[in-house]
């Protein structure tokens, strides 16, 4: 299975990859009525890794990434133990003017072959359009935040 989506934001490259790499970002870029309580979370690099519950009413996901092909214009995070057989997720970056970016999110998955684990991944893979709508509003709002503050002379 594959998902693509892309947007564009108001923000320098270097802004959009500082962002990214912040581990908090993916708790920013959650909405709810999903919840995550970090287990392990590292600044993204090479070979970092995230260990997390991501909770879901009451379903709770024990969740494992693995941080790779970390650069400045994005970074792949790699699914070690979760609700699908195989998750991995691509993030780009990519300047398309002075201070415009696009952020492109690629996932490649595989459901599990247990039928409950199966239904969990499921639900969760046909929630990714209203999840990264979610996520392209609030690192919006996030990036526009930082802009405006390091503009204010007394911040």
């Amino acid at each position: 299975m594959r998902f693509r989506h892309a947007f564009t934001v108001n923000a320098p490259i270097e802004r959009v990859a500082a962002f990214h790499s912040d581990p908090i970002a993916l708790a920013r870029l959650t909405p709810p009525p999903l919840s995550i309580r970090w287990i392990h979370r590292e600044p993204i690099a090479e070979g970092a890794r995230a260990r997390f519950v991501l909770r879901w009413g009451p379903i709770a996901i024990l969740w494992e990434a693995l941080h790779r092909e970390v650069s400045a214009t994005g970074f792949v995070d790699e699914q070690v133990e979760g609700p699908f057989r195989r998750w991995v997720h691509r993030h780009c970056f990519q300047e398309i003017a002075p201070g415009v970016t696009e952020i492109i999110d690629e996932i490649e998955a595989a459901l599990p072959q247990h039928p409950l684990r199966a239904l969990v991944a499921l639900a969760i893979w046909l929630g990714l359009p209203l999840l990264f709508a979610y996520r392209a509003r609030a690192t919006r709002r996030a990036l526009h935040a930082a802009a405006y503050k390091e503009k204010l002379p007394w911040a």
